[in-house]
């Protein structure tokens, strides 16, 4: 059953040299990446916009339904405008994947969004995100143990290490196989 999604805004605080915890939802919760080829448009995006706006990945969880993230940006990198091009790109893959692949429940779902919205014609995600400043290393690892749990909690996987999206395997099995992990941070 879909439902009305609402959003709340937050401030951002975006300090220089700071990493970046994120957290963006599939627009009411749709369940979409269970679907490889949609998990293969984020990791595809997320590769190329972290050398775009120039971040390093520390680390990530792709959930049936949200993402997570900790970006760490360098030099000038925006996190408004990376989660932007990133959403509106991976946005796009994924409807025209839906396409393809004749998703008609996906269609209809992202083509309801949209005009529940009022923004677009399609819609994938829920507008913004949420993040928090990263200000210790051990709130630093706290939020990476989280991420890499979600699965778990969710009821997905009994062991992080089963969870095939998620950055755990990239620092406990040295797994790069889906997308590099910057390890630069401990």
């Amino acid at each position: 059953m879909l439902r009305k999604v609402y959003e709340i805004k937050m401030k951002r605080y975006h300090i220089d040299g700071h990493v970046y915890y994120i957290t963006t939802n599939v627009y009411a919760r749709r369940p979409i990446f269970t679907r490889p080829a949609y998990v293969i448009a984020l990791i595809d995006s997320l590769n190329f916009y972290r050398h775009r706006y120039t971040f390093q990945l520390i680390g990530y969880v792709i959930m049936p339904d949200h993402i997570h993230l900790l970006v760490w940006p360098q030099q000038e990198a925006n996190v408004d405008d990376f989660m932007r091009d990133f959403k509106k790109f991976t946005a796009t893959r994924i409807i025209r994947q839906a396409e393809v692949e004749r998703r008609s429940d996906d269609l209809q779902a992202f083509q309801w969004a949209g005009t529940e919205t009022g923004r677009s014609e399609n819609k994938v995600w829920q507008d913004s995100y949420w993040d928090k400043n990263i200000y210790s290393d051990r709130f630093l690892r706290q939020k990476l143990n989280y991420m890499h749990r979600n699965p778990v909690r969710a009821q997905l996987v009994e062991n992080p290490e089963e969870y095939p999206y998620s950055s755990y395997r990239n620092y406990v099995a040295g797994d790069e196989s889906l997308i590099e992990i910057d390890r630069g941070w401990s």
